[in-house]
């Protein structure tokens, strides 16, 4: 096997794998983010079965039943609150973990998108638009774009430490892929009305219900696919290359070709 040697640099053994140690700072963030995911479901669950004639879920959106039904500005805060405490766990605990800062400032805009949707409502149906509601359309536009893209990339980054056989990093990828398609239809199928053109055929009340589903259950995977990684592996692929060069058997400084693609 062809090496390359390294003559000034000398290598310490390495730590052993975090799997089966005592739980991370990360894996604790990791928890709490499924928690406040697993959290924000019954506020919101508690908020539709209020609702009564004439109000229904296939063209009456999230937004609409909020201003529409009692302590509904309650129970949308208490879960956008729960969604945004998960996502600010989840990026506290990426934060010592390199290459992970664009993920982490797109989950920080999603939980300001989040929180800036409850404290902004839109109007009631059959008023006009006001300053309130635009800026509420505006924040939940930005928060459904921006999680799917958060945890695409951090699925890449889980693939590419673990060399792209990952399984959690594959179904964290394919749930970021679905929940951005339901955001896009969502927005697309919005938009037209922002430019006083006819919205799209799409039933909005259950689109919009759909999507937000997706959303809950992408930070809730994103969580998991965190707490299923090996750390020393699949979130610091560096530390693996340092691993292979600590076996025995291999003298300090020297890299095999394999590990020149770690």
């Amino acid at each position: 096997m062809s090496v390359v040697e390294f003559s000034a640099v000398t290598f310490s053994p390495a730590a052993p794998a975090i799997r089966g140690a005592h739980p991370t700072h990360l894996h604790h963030a990791a928890r709490g983010a499924v928690a406040a995911a697993v959290a924000s479901v019954p506020p919101i669950t508690a908020l539709h079965l209020s609702a009564t004639d004439p109000i229904e879920p296939s063209g009456w959106t999230i937004s609409d039943y909020v201003v529409s039904l009692p302590h509904g500005t309650l129970l949308f805060a208490l879960t956008t609150g729960a969604l945004a405490i998960g996502a600010g766990a989840l990026a506290h605990g990426l934060a010592p973990t390199p290459g992970t800062g664009r993920i982490r400032a797109l989950l920080g805009v999603w939980a300001a998108g989040l929180l800036i949707a409850a404290v902004f409502p839109t109007n009631l149906r059959g008023t006009p638009q006001n300053l309130s509601s635009n800026i509420h359309l505006l924040a939940g536009a930005v928060a459904f774009a921006t999680l799917p893209i958060a945890a695409w990339l951090l699925a890449r980054r889980l693939r590419r430490g673990a060399g792209h056989n990952s399984l959690p990093a594959a179904v964290l990828g394919a749930s970021a892929l679905v929940s951005g398609l339901l955001s896009t239809a969502l927005i697309a199928n919005r938009l037209p009305g922002v430019f006083g053109m006819t919205d799209l055929m799409l039933p909005p009340g259950i689109l919009q219900r759909v999507a937000g589903a997706a959303q809950i259950v992408l930070l809730a995977v994103a969580a998991i696919a965190v707490l299923r990684a090996r750390p020393d592996r699949e979130l610091h692929p560096a530390s693996t290359v340092a691993a292979r060069i600590a076996r025995p058997g291999r003298g300090a400084g020297t890299l095999a070709a394999e590990d020149l693609q770690a």
